[in-house]
């Protein structure tokens, strides 16, 4: 993957990059959204994104749109947090650096961690026909706190 986004310039060079190399017209309420996007707490969810472009009077389409062209651009990533979950969230692609995140599957929350070891084991993987940059790994499971929560329920 290509180097993060580091500001609105960089993700604007990377959109107009896509749209000139897939022969698109330039918009600019495309712009907007992207404007907006990055004014938003990341991650954020369509339905927030939607909620701050109805001031600018964009519709929900165009936003969809946009949020799958952002996806294709590689200026955002979606996921979802928790097994279940209608609401894709989205996040800037971040800045080239490598994290790893545990995420629960039953409340949401999510935590940095610091592997050394996995960190080590990816840096050092040689991928055939492949040149690594950076990497983002997700970990799914349960926290301590709803583990707790858990074996509360089951004990009383």
């Amino acid at each position: 993957m290509k180097a993060g986004i580091k500001s609105y310039k960089s993700a604007q060079e990377r959109l107009n990059r896509y749209v000139r190399d897939h022969e698109m017209r330039p918009s600019k309420v495309r712009n907007m959204v992207l404007e907006q996007v990055l004014a938003l707490p990341q991650p954020f969810t369509a339905e927030q994104l939607i909620e701050t472009c109805a001031a600018e009077h964009i519709s929900v389409g165009t936003v969809y749109n946009a949020l799958n062209l952002f996806l294709d651009a590689h200026i955002l990533h979606a996921y979802k947090r928790q097994e279940g979950q209608r609401a894709t969230e989205y996040e800037l692609i971040a800045a080239a650096s490598n994290k790893i995140q545990m995420i629960c599957k039953k409340c949401g929350r999510v935590q940095n961690v610091s592997a050394t070891g996995i960190t080590s084991a990816i840096k050092d993987h040689k991928f055939s026909n492949f040149n690594m940059q950076h990497f983002t790994l997700y970990v799914y499971g349960e926290c301590k706190i709803c583990r707790i929560k858990t074996i509360g329920r089951l004990r009383g």
